[in-house]
């Protein structure tokens, strides 16, 4: 394994979704392969790669690994993965602390303020966990980007 395998931390991504309140992925004004979802398009990949592979994954199409800002995105994230991947595995997301440990940041830069961590973490595990992942090795992971206004 490489060393960004060991960077990971169990950011919990527990359905949520109310009773009889279906949810839907709608292509909105997103590209192909991505869904809209409070003005940001989001795009499940499947293929496994360490957390610095698929941020770079993302880069490359004009996004970055997914920031959760809210339960109800939390939610879609959430909805998102459980309908690409039934068995929900563990997936990247862009929450990461490898520049200060404990100093969770956002790889696209925006503020940390939603917090919802799994029981007992984040733990650094080994000392060497600093990215999230949702539900280690390489992972699937989902991109986001804003839409312009």
């Amino acid at each position: 394994t490489t060393l960004l395998d060991r960077f990971s931390v169990v950011l919990c991504i527990v359905s949520n979704i109310e009773c009889g309140r279906e949810q839907k992925l709608l292509h909105g004004g997103c590209p192909m392969f991505w869904y809209s979802f409070n003005d940001r398009c989001y795009k499940y990949v499947s293929s496994h790669m360490t957390w610095g592979e698929a941020e770079l994954h993302c880069v490359l199409e004009g996004a970055n690994l997914v920031s959760i800002h809210s339960q109800e995105e939390h939610n879609f994230v959430n909805y998102l993965i459980k309908n690409f991947n039934p068995t929900q595995e563990f997936t990247w997301i862009g929450l990461t602390d490898v520049h200060k440990e404990g100093a969770w940041m956002w790889s696209d830069g925006s503020k940390y303020t939603f917090f919802n961590w799994g029981e007992k973490e984040p733990n650094n595990s080994g000392v060497h966990e600093h990215c999230g992942h949702t539900n280690l090795e390489p992972k699937p992971f989902v991109c986001a980007f804003r839409l312009c206004p």
